[in-house]
């Protein structure tokens, strides 16, 4: 079972409890791993995420103080490591379905329970390998995209990042997670984010169009609604600030005017506003899918009918 080229692979251990620590330690080990660096504080992990480059991370799920599933989160951030795209398998005594559905939902790669075999983990580390999922990035979300290969576009809705454990056991550069590399992922995964989350700003306004004669939903569902778009745009204007799509920024302003002003009408919210919300929302949904030139020739259209509200 033991892999020469696993040799030279650096690995990021984290689980406070001894006794498992060395059980997980013996089991890479049996695989060929090597370099293998344990860590039992997640103050120090944090720290050594931030300040060190591994090729694999392997997080406990039960033995974390801040939890596993925060400590993934928190590798993906594009500030809270040097590789937010490094692979990553989470262990687990609990099967529970919300341990589950968390950890995964958390970003990481793998998710693999105790007891696990040696061959198991070698599995779920060929898999990480060989059959990698590409990335996929939302409002609150960036990790492996789960859905099937027909409900994905690899280079459309979806990214194949940098993979530095491939890179080290294939002796293949070109995967590794260069500065290059990691800027051109982040870009095309932030173009992502973008229109994830300007659909989801035209669902919303979608619904409240609909529900715009529906008094008593307006005066308990409107508020939140406005500050969930609200909170949207702002991730939206973030990620424009690393990618070339500078034009949006008219067409969020759009869209804000138009939230505000519904804001200060409540409670005679008028059904006309709802129409024209949908109406900028789609507008912005549309500005992603076009050049820039067409954006650009329908940044003062989408102003002039925002401000005429």
């Amino acid at each position: 079972m033991r892999r020469a080229e696993y040799a030279n692979a650096s690995i990021l251990h984290y689980d406070a409890r001894p006794k498992v620590r060395k059980r997980t330690c013996a089991a890479l080990r049996d695989l060929g791993f090597r370099r293998i660096a344990n860590v039992d504080n997640a103050d120090d992990l944090a720290d050594v995420m931030r300040g060190r480059q591994f090729e694999l991370m392997v997080f406990a799920a039960d033995g974390l103080d801040a939890g596993a599933s925060d400590m993934v989160r928190q590798a993906r951030q594009y500030d809270g490591s040097s590789d937010p795209y490094t692979p990553m398998i989470v262990v687990s005594w609990s099967g529970a379905s919300e341990k589950v559905r968390d950890a995964l939902n958390s970003g990481t790669d793998q998710f693999l329970m105790w007891p696990f075999s040696t061959e198991q983990l070698g599995a779920r580390v060929a898999a990480l390998i060989h059959a990698r999922k590409p990335f996929v990035e939302t409002e609150d979300y960036l990790g492996p995209d789960r859905r099937d290969r027909k409900g994905r576009s690899v280079g459309r809705d979806t990214v194949e990042v940098p993979n530095a454990l491939r890179a080290r056991v294939e002796r293949r550069p070109d995967l590794a997670p260069s500065e290059d590399a990691l800027q051109a992922a982040r870009g095309s995964l932030e173009r992502i984010k973008i229109g994830n989350v300007a659909q989801r700003i035209g669902t919303i306004a979608k619904v409240l169009r609909q529900r715009a004669d529906d008094v008593r939903f307006l005066e308990t569902r409107a508020p939140r609604e406005f500050a969930a778009i609200q909170k949207s745009l702002s991730v939206i204007r973030k990620s424009l600030e690393v990618t070339e799509l500078d034009h949006l920024q008219s067409f969020c302003d759009s869209v804000e005017r138009v939230v505000l002003q519904l804001s200060r009408s409540a409670p005679e919210l008028d059904p006309k506003g709802y129409a024209l919300l949908e109406q900028t929302a789609l507008a912005l949904r549309v500005a992603m899918e076009v050049d820039e030139d067409t954006a650009n020739a329908a940044v003062r259209l989408s102003g002039e009918v925002a401000e005429a509200f």
